[in-house]
């Protein structure tokens, strides 16, 4: 029928191609790119779908600013031995991935890269993707993300208490956990900004959005400036650090970052912050909208010395369905828990798994 024709339709514009360049620790996954209803061009790494159970949970692995898929090298490779489908994206407007190539007056006053509309476009390729194999069953969905990339895993699995979480039902998508590394929800995050000395430090949350931060980072220099965000954000800790830099990957994310399609990826993802992800949690607190499926968040000590109690934080937006567990992560490890600590973030993924019984 018409829905099958649709998605064999959408699974050819999920063509397979090489990757701009070769991904360490990304060996057992196959590449390809798919252009979204909202005319995004996603790049993403994947689990064959020949190796693919029809039935088993996908893992959609999401990063944050200012990287790409490659903060889950250390994951991947584990996760892919335990036999878990993977499927991890560049965001829109980051790595290799491009943003919405529709004209902005056919959008209205809406950017398309706030959390929703970026979530609906990789829940769509994951559907192109593995939806033909599934023969059009359901398909089970867990979200882990850092950074940006938990904003969306939020986003999607946020709703009121008597509805399902927001998942258009045509994706035959069902949401089943989430974890999220290294974040707060936006409005904690936003009122910190009261305290000068936060307001300070997350000087970019303010300075993406303005107007002349597109111009300003071209002329300063995308990579230079990406190298030093980066620099200046890990952690403490020797090994973590270490880990951290470890194959060439702030050089990476240094040359992504070079690119004039990520510096305004990056301003774009912030201004939607600023503006539709800011409104639309305004709207979860009037409506009672919170999470609604299993939840585990991990953070660095930073984040408490930035915002207090997280846990309690946390516990404000999630429903007695979320079960939500917040765990610490402590020793000197900064904000990319993947990178700088990765055997124990492993660990948490893993045991946040077979918690949901996969």
């Amino acid at each position: 029928g018409l829905l099958i024709t649709t998605f064999h339709l959408v699974a050819i514009m999920a063509r397979r191609s090489q990757p701009p360049e070769k991904l360490k620790g990304f060996e057992s996954l196959a590449s390809g790119t798919y252009t979204t209803p909202g005319g995004r061009r996603l790049s993403y790494s994947h689990t064959p779908v020949s190796q693919h159970k029809p039935g088993n949970a996908i893992l959609v692995l999401l990063h944050g600013w200012p990287q790409t898929r490659y903060i889950w090298r250390y994951a991947v490779p584990l996760l892919s031995e335990r036999g878990y489908t993977l499927f991890v994206p560049d965001l829109p407007g980051y790595g290799y991935s491009t943003m919405s190539t529709i004209s902005a007056p056919s959008l209205g006053s809406k950017s398309e890269h706030d959390r929703v509309s970026v979530g609906f476009g990789i829940l769509s390729a994951v559907r192109a993707v593995y939806g033909p194999a599934a023969n059009l069953e359901e398909l089970a969905i867990v979200l882990i993300g850092h950074d940006r990339g938990a904003r969306v895993a939020q986003r999607l699995v946020t709703s009121s208490e008597d509805l399902s979480p927001p998942v258009p039902r045509s994706l035959e998508i069902r949401i089943i956990g989430a974890l999220l590394l290294d974040i707060v929800p936006y409005t904690a995050q936003w009122n910190a900004n009261t305290n000068p000395r936060n307001a300070t430090r997350y000087w970019h949350w303010s300075f993406l959005p303005a107007a002349l931060s597109v111009p300003m980072v071209q002329a300063y220099g995308g990579g230079r400036f990406c190298r030093e965000i980066l620099n200046a954000v890990v952690g403490s800790s020797e090994a973590g650090r270490k880990s951290f830099l470890a194959d060439d990957a702030i050089e990476h994310y240094a040359r992504c970052y070079e690119r004039d399609e990520v510096i305004r990826g990056g301003a774009a993802d912030y201004s939607a912050g600023a503006a539709e992800d800011w409104d639309a949690q305004q709207e979860d607190i009037k409506n009672e909208r919170k999470i609604q499926v299993p939840t585990v968040v991990l953070y660095c000590e930073g984040l408490r010395q930035m915002h207090g109690d997280v846990e309690a934080i946390w516990k404000q937006w999630a429903s007695p369905k979320a079960n939500i567990r917040v765990h610490a992560l402590q020793g000197g490890v900064g904000h990319y828990l993947p990178e700088e600590a990765p055997e124990e973030t492993n660990k948490h993924i893993v045991e946040f798994l077979q918690g949901l019984g996969l």
